[in-house]
């Protein structure tokens, strides 16, 4: 890798808003593009550096009060187990099982990757697509709103040379599919949730808020769908509701805000029409997309039988899996980065009524979090560094030969 291709952690430069992604006309075809320009290393660097030990202060806050709240909600009467009395306690076969299960997730989330790179570029580049996607799992973790990761990987995409349509499109194209999968999930789960979890165990408050977030957080899906469908009726009610916001003072630079969600929204219209078109060629990222959705809300209950060694059951498989949904678009409604903290708040309310998990809980919940998203967060910390010194001593070399 040479100079040009150098992965530095980017601050303003290297991680493009909305406004920057270009779109290119090709056969026909929009395919978002986006303008990169050379990071500046010295900014890019601090502005990293200030991020990364920020989210780690945010990650042990976390944790302490993850524990704190695990020993209040089940009282003097159930204690949380200490290390040792963990240790003793796991069922180690089923431990084993949930890190077969972690390692498939980690495999199917860089498999959509391998793929799309397979469809525009003829090669599945196994490496770049495993870089892609814990890059992308980072950049989201630190930034509120899960919104950097895109960007980022975007950018390290067009490092590694791969075509600028492509480049923009696979990031969009996974995030379009991956959206639309687990939105349904979602709605199946919340609506068996009564079903599956006793009225006593979570609080019809509870249901309701994860109800109005999930619908919330399809409104730019939904956005999406109609904005293809009806353009011009789209962009219209698109001006409009921004205006209103910004005579509420919500938004604050209303032209530009205009432009770059209207200029966002073209880019994710671009790759609707085209999965409409190609509808086929994408089966084999469709099947990987519901894996990925069902590991998702299964993975917590794998976390369950293992650290709190309970029976394992399909009903308890679904009533997780339930919970897990509710715990997530309750966490939603709170921007931090990567959710962290309102994600352990929130789960912790409602697995604490799962049976048998009492004195484990706050055990549970942080296995479940480092192995899904703090282990993201400190692979993205090694590899940026690993990348800062490999470009320093590349660097250093390229001006000793030219002395």
């Amino acid at each position: 890798m040479d100079v040009e291709e150098q992965v530095t952690p980017p601050e303003a430069p290297a991680e493009p808003d909305a406004g920057e992604i270009k779109t290119k006309e090709t056969d026909g075809t929009a395919e978002p593009q986006v303008s990169v320009e050379e990071p500046k290393t010295s900014k890019s660097l601090k502005g990293w550096w200030i991020k990364t030990i920020l989210m780690l202060a945010l990650v042990v806050v976390s944790v302490v009060v993850l524990f704190q709240l695990g020993g209040y909600l089940t009282g003097e009467e159930v204690p949380q187990y200490t290390l040792p009395q963990l240790l003793r306690s796991i069922n180690y076969p089923l431990f084993a099982l949930l890190l077969g299960v972690i390692l498939l997730y980690i495999a199917v989330e860089s498999g959509k990757y391998a793929y799309m790179l397979k469809v525009h570029t003829g090669k599945f580049h196994f490496k770049i697509a495993v870089k892609t996607m814990f890059l992308g799992k980072y950049y989201d973790g630190i930034t509120p709103l899960s919104t950097g990761g895109q960007p980022f990987q975007i950018y390290y995409l067009h490092k590694k040379k791969i075509p600028s349509g492509a480049a923009s499109a696979i990031p969009v194209m996974r995030y379009v599919v991956s959206i639309i999968f687990l939105s349904t999930l979602s709605v199946v789960l919340l609506a068996i949730t009564p079903r599956f979890v006793p009225e006593s165990n979570v609080n019809l408050t509870a249901l309701i808020i994860s109800w109005i977030s999930l619908a919330i957080n399809l409104m730019f899906p939904t956005a999406l769908v109609l904005f293809s469908i009806f353009p011009k009726a789209g962009k219209k009610a698109a001006l409009g509701l921004i205006a209103l916001l910004a005579k509420m003072h919500i938004v604050k630079n209303k032209e530009r805000t205009q432009f770059k969600f209207i200029r966002l929204i073209t880019d994710y219209s671009a790759t609707l029409k085209q999965f409409g078109r190609e509808f086929f060629k994408y089966v084999p990222l469709y099947i990987l997309c519901i894996l990925e959705s069902l590991l998702f809300v299964t993975i917590p209950f794998f976390v369950v039988i293992a650290i709190a060694n309970v029976q394992p059951t399909v009903e308890l498989a679904v009533q997780i899996a339930c919970l897990v949904i509710i715990s997530r678009y309750m966490a939603l409604l709170i921007p931090t980065p990567g959710n962290t903290g309102a994600l352990e708040v929130a789960s912790s309310l409602v697995f604490v009524t799962v049976s048998g998990i009492e004195p484990v809980i706050g055990w549970t919940i942080l296995v479940w979090r480092f192995l899904t998203y703090y282990v993201y967060i400190l692979s993205g910390i090694g590899i940026n560094i690993f990348e800062i010194i490999r470009s320093a001593v590349r660097n250093r070399r390229a001006r000793q030969k030219k002395e």
